[in-house]
């Protein structure tokens, strides 16, 4: 280690394992799968530095470790949802788990300089771009076809499939409205492909043959680790886990997560949150959350027309549902790139506009709802129902 790493870096993972030794563990003969548990009690600073150590050991020395704990070290996606219990470590791995930010940076930079460079072709930089983007598994977007994506304007709306189901049919869809970057790589990918098929595959790529194009996408890149000191490790999932914590991070809600993530329930996310300490709100907090539900689901101002609107030129409308009728305005110039106009519907900088039509969006929603065969989910359009209902309350009330 101390040919690759600097004096801080091995003095840090030397304390890293005897932290860790002060749980029995120099008095085991093999390592296994129950030692990830004492692992979880050690400081999470300290496991960035004992997990990748254990997947060097359990390359170099077989008979360390039992096959459940090497299979945990090389395939962390696949407990997931094995044992959601480990996933606080599958999390923090800092080989396999959330990107920081320095990482994040240098990934985004180093794709974009080489396409600049004409290094990596469209189709490579759509992909890379599609990942970072959505947090999509490559099963889901492996689904995608042309006809999927839906260009209006400047504006692409995705019909992300979702991860089939146990006991579903049909497999579904979220619409997603796609990131500036990401709409603007998929307009130039789409207008230079020969297919005229719409319902061809998007990509024409099998989940497998996916996942290892974008390994080699970034393997290609010279990108750089502060915290390992090295190259940063990229898998598709790694964009995943980063989107949802750091959608965490800035105050985004289960519901709005598990959508997010296309997650059929909210599960899974209550083990993004016990990754992240810091995270962690007072009960009352949780409390007062859930209880604006049933309460203020719409916390904006209502408009007459948008001249009233705070800042001109800041129209939201809804093409996919409403035809491109505008529903009312965005009271800040931040460029929040969430699902408009749904996400809208529960934000205070919202104006909604009084001669929207309301009443066909709610039907609209409330379709959605209904259709939706997984009942956790249907958990997710609650606010926005509740929104709309609340703001034709107010329209009503100021109307009479």
């Amino acid at each position: 280690m101390i040919q690759t790493k600097s004096i801080t870096y091995v003095s840090a993972t030397t304390r890293a394992l005897k932290k860790w030794f002060n749980f029995n563990i120099s008095q085991q003969r093999y390592l296994d799968i129950n030692c990830l548990e004492t692992l979880n009690n050690v400081n999470s600073n300290y496991q960035a530095f004992l997990i990748p150590l254990l997947r060097k050991l359990s390359l170099l020395h077989k008979d360390l470790m039992t096959e459940d704990l090497i299979d945990f070290l090389k395939n962390t996606n696949k407990w997931e949802e094995r044992n959601p219990a480990y996933f606080k470590l599958i999390v923090n791995d800092p080989e396999k788990g959330v990107f920081t930010t320095q990482e994040l940076e240098n990934l985004h930079d180093n794709l974009n300089l080489a396409f600049s460079q004409k290094k990596i072709i469209q189709l490579d930089y759509t992909l890379a771009w599609f990942f970072i983007a959505t947090g999509a598994r490559p099963v889901q977007i492996s689904r995608l076809k042309f006809n999927d994506i839906n260009i209006i304007q400047n504006d692409v709306m995705i019909k992300m499939p979702l991860a089939k189901g146990e006991g579903i049919i049909n497999q579904g869809f979220f619409l997603r409205k796609s990131p500036t970057i990401l709409a603007d790589c998929l307009i130039r990918y789409i207008s230079q492909s020969k297919s005229k098929d719409t319902d061809a595959p998007l990509f024409n790529l099998n989940p497998t043959e996916i996942s290892a194009r974008i390994k080699n996408i970034f393997k290609n890149l010279d990108t750089y680790s502060s915290r390992l000191e090295g190259k940063i490790p990229v898998n598709a999932y790694r964009f995943r886990y980063t989107l949802a914590t750091r959608a965490l991070a800035n105050g985004a809600s289960d519901h709005e997560v598990a959508r997010l993530l296309t997650h059929r329930s909210l599960n899974c996310i209550q083990y993004y949150r016990a990754s992240m300490p810091e995270l962690q709100k007072p009960i009352q907090d949780a409390l007062a959350e859930e209880m604006s539900f049933f309460a203020h689901a719409f916390k904006g101002k209502i408009i007459a027309s948008l001249d009233d609107a705070k800042f001109k030129n800041s129209a939201i409308a809804d093409f996919f549902r409403l035809a491109g009728k505008n529903i009312g305005s965005c009271g800040t110039q931040a460029k929040c790139y969430q699902n408009a106009p749904i996400s809208c519907l529960t934000c205070p900088y919202f104006e909604p506009l009084v001669d929207a039509p309301w009443k066909d969006l709610l039907e609209y929603l409330l379709d959605d709802q209904t259709n939706e065969q997984e009942e956790r989910i249907k958990e997710i359009s609650i606010r926005a129902i509740a929104a709309v209902k609340e703001i034709m309350s107010l329209i009503e009330d100021t109307n009479s």
